[in-house]
């Protein structure tokens, strides 16, 4: 059985059923939206044996509190405590013309804002990875303060830690993201990150292989950047492992990088924990990563091809099939 522990906010979300801006007389459909939670759920969506998935948060005693517990509940083990007088936290996703999406938070002040260590602890006995994304400490002192707290523990108790980028202007600065997640890549074994991302942030102007090669040097561990269409490679400080994309017809490309991190996990945890991925000689380690990226790339690029997002997520053997199906054209 491999554990899985993951915290953060998720949002009761309005996906837009139109083309255009944010107007509040649009027809929506109502949504789940966490970068954590949706790791925990399409992990356990691709129907791999000995998962648990474990998401910890705080939600407001409101409506779209409500919407969230009878979402997750019964898809992960969610352990999310009511709060009366606070405010869950609310998302617009909107569609343009051009293929790009724009989203409207409201989630200042919210319930998961003001997540503690003390909310996270008790759940974090016998866990074999914890996940947590560059989300979290950008809502707020007491959820930074959290973060920290939580991987200082995982540092001390042996824990593997995944860390996925995960940047987001609407609440932070590039200058901002850049000195705490600088702060946080040390505790990571297993950082993931896009290559657009590493630019808006250090503005290097470094191809994606040369921000793996530097990452990896300050973590220790596996360095993985995607690059969209054209897929992603991995650093492990002994082997570049790369993987091309896939070319899907994309109608919502909203989740499509939490998907790839659970196809990631979940194919390592067909054989090894983290520990154990990391533990491995170095040539079967390489194998492992590109099996790994490979079960991601395709996560990622099927979760692109329906609105929501969670709604496409494969199971183990859609990706299989899928996979084969490519190795048979011309």
């Amino acid at each position: 059985m491999v554990k899985f522990v993951t915290f953060g906010e998720t949002m009761a979300q309005y996906n837009a059923s139109f083309l255009g801006p944010f107007d509040e007389g649009g027809e929506y459909v109502l949504d789940c939206a966490g970068a954590e939670s949706n790791v925990a759920v399409d992990l356990l969506k691709l129907g791999l044996p000995g998962i648990e998935a474990v998401w910890i948060s705080r939600l407001g005693d409101d409506e779209a509190g409500n919407f969230i517990l009878n979402e997750l509940s019964g898809r992960v083990q969610v352990a999310a405590s009511r709060h009366i007088g606070q405010r869950t936290g609310v998302s617009y996703l909107n569609h343009l013309a051009d293929g790009q999406h724009v989203k409207t938070y409201r989630r200042q002040g919210s319930a998961a804002s003001l997540l503690t260590f003390d909310d996270i602890a008790p759940h974090l006995n016998g866990a074999d990875v914890l996940h947590v994304t560059g989300i979290t400490p950008a809502l707020g002192d007491e959820a930074r303060a959290a973060i920290f707290q939580s991987l200082q523990y995982a540092k001390d108790n042996n824990i593997p830690v995944s860390f996925d980028l995960n940047y987001r202007e609407q609440l932070w600065t590039p200058s901002q993201a850049q000195a705490v997640v600088n702060e946080m890549i040390p505790f990571a074994s297993l950082f993931k990150l896009g290559h657009d991302e590493a630019e808006s942030i250090w503005r290097s102007g470094w191809t994606a292989e040369r921000y793996a090669s530097h990452f990896q040097g300050i973590n220790g561990g596996v360095v993985v950047v995607t690059r969209g269409m054209d897929g992603a490679l991995a650093f492990d400080g002994h082997s570049l492992v790369e993987q091309p994309g896939y070319a899907v017809e994309v109608l919502d490309p909203v989740g499509a990088g939490d998907a790839f991190v659970a196809g990631f996990l979940g194919s390592v945890f067909e054989s090894h924990t983290l520990r154990g991925l990391l533990d491995l000689e170095p040539s079967e380690r390489q194998v492992r990563i590109e099996n790994a990226l490979e079960v991601g790339n395709v996560c990622g690029a099927l979760t692109c091809t329906r609105q929501g997002d969670t709604a496409a997520m494969p199971t183990i053997n859609e990706v299989r099939d899928f996979l084969a199906s490519r190795r048979l054209l011309p």
